[in-house]
Order: C-alpha cells, then sequence, then structure tokens
C-alpha cells in the first residue's frame, strides 16, 4: 500500500514532464513582420506581385454589388427570387447578429440597446424609426422624424420599408455610424437574406388581419375577440 502511495507522486511528476508533442504547435512558422533570412529581402510577409490586382473579394461580391444612380437612388429590389428559404435565412442571420441591439422586432428595444452610451441602436422602421437624407450610407447621420409619425410600415411591398433596400444591404455592408461592418460575418446572399426578412417582418407589424392566409386570419380574429388571448 505504501509502496502504491509513493507511486503516484512519481507518476505525477513523469507526466508533469513529458513534452507535448503536437505538431501544430511546436512547427516553426513566421510571425506577421518577422524577419526570414530565406528571402532576399529579409521579410517573411511577402509583397504582393508587381503590376497585379486582387481579384478575390470582387468575384465574391460582383453579383451582389449595390451602386447608385446619379440621382442617388438604392436598388429597389434584391437580386434573387424570394423564397420562404431565403426568409427563414435571412431571420436566422438577423436574431444572430441584428437582435442583440436593434431588437426582435427591430423596434430599437434591446438590453444592449439599452445600455449603449454614446447612442442606441435606432428602429429601422415604425413610429420610432428616423428617416435619412438620400445620400450614401458613409454619409449618414443624424436624421428626422417620419413625416407621417413612421406609419407606412402598412405596404405590402418594400414601402413596408422607408429606405429602399439596397440601403440595408450597403448598411450591413460597409457599417454606419457606430455599427461595424458585416461584410466578414455574413456573405453577399445572406445580407439580402437579411434585408429580404427584414422588410417581411416590417409588414408584419402593421399588416391587417385580412392579409393573412384564411386559416391564420380565423385563429388571430378569435385572438382578438373579447374572450380571445393577447
Amino acid at each position: 500500500m505504501r509502496a502504491l502511495l509513493l507511486l503516484l507522486p512519481v507518476a505525477a511528476l513523469a507526466l508533469s514532464a513529458c513534452e507535448d508533442r503536437d505538431p501544430m504547435q511546436v512547427q516553426e512558422r513566421d510571425n506577421a513582420f518577422s524577419a526570414e533570412p530565406y528571402f532576399a529581402d529579409e521579410r517573411a510577409m511577402r509583397p504582393t506581385v508587381r503590376g497585379t490586382v486582387p481579384q478575390e473579394w470582387h468575384r465574391q461580391q460582383a453579383s451582389f454589388i449595390v451602386s447608385q444612380s446619379p440621382d442617388a437612388g438604392w436598388v429597389a429590389r434584391p437580386p434573387m427570387p424570394l423564397t420562404r428559404q431565403l426568409l427563414h435565412e435571412g431571420r436566422g442571420h438577423f436574431e444572430t447578429w441584428c437582435a442583440p441591439c436593434h431588437g426582435l422586432l427591430a423596434d430599437g428595444r434591446s438590453v444592449v440597446g439599452k445600455n449603449m452610451q454614446l447612442r442606441p441602436a435606432p428602429a429601422l422602421f415604425g413610429p420610432l424609426h428616423r428617416s435619412h437624407p438620400a445620400l450614401s450610407a458613409s454619409q449618414f447621420d443624424g436624421g428626422s422624424p417620419e413625416p407621417d409619425g413612421g406609419t407606412t410600415a402598412a405596404s405590402a411591398g418594400w414601402g413596408a420599408l422607408p429606405h429602399p433596400p439596397g440601403f440595408y444591404y450597403s448598411v450591413i455592408t460597409e457599417g454606419y455610424g457606430l455599427m461595424p461592418s458585416y461584410a466578414s460575418e455574413l456573405k453577399p446572399s445572406e445580407r439580402w437574406a437579411v434585408v429580404a426578412y427584414l422588410r417581411a417582418l416590417a409588414y408584419s407589424q402593421a399588416a391587417p388581419v385580412s392579409a393573412a392566409p384564411p386559416a391564420i386570419r380565423a385563429s388571430l380574429q378569435e385572438q382578438g375577440s373579447p374572450g380571445g388571448g393577447p
């Protein structure tokens, strides 16, 4: 028994002395801006090839680029068909990346937004939304209240949103004010999916009961009756 008790500390010391042989951790590598004698200029970070232009970003973004017309008009429709699958995908991305600040209903009401000291995240539509002039996303700041109190969300089309779809896509891509760019987190198609869901979300907050399918309409009318739920 005593021999076994002595063996345990010895085994613990032997294990602690073992060297980690994971090749991914111990292999030689060059750090950024470090010297590398194998190159003539002794720089580990290799310069770009002279006379060339990187194309990877352009090839990924080209079919989704949002450009403005001379009269500062934004792209009016996403460059992809609107499907239920697209809306489901957009909802997932919106609730992951956008809702923490803008709220699940995009009304600017969230725990994170309440604790923003410099400027709370704005409502993206509705009576709390503040409109912007028709300039590029990088030039926006401030804004003024909607002239109609922000009640334009009753429109069934893209008019459910106070800005054209291209504006929202550009803000997600470039960032706006205190909001950073989400271009590295969301692919171009995913950004458009967020915009598509945002349109459906805006319309859902002010749509009449008559716009719902018959089966759902009956359920909504029952909830709205005196004996129904909230």
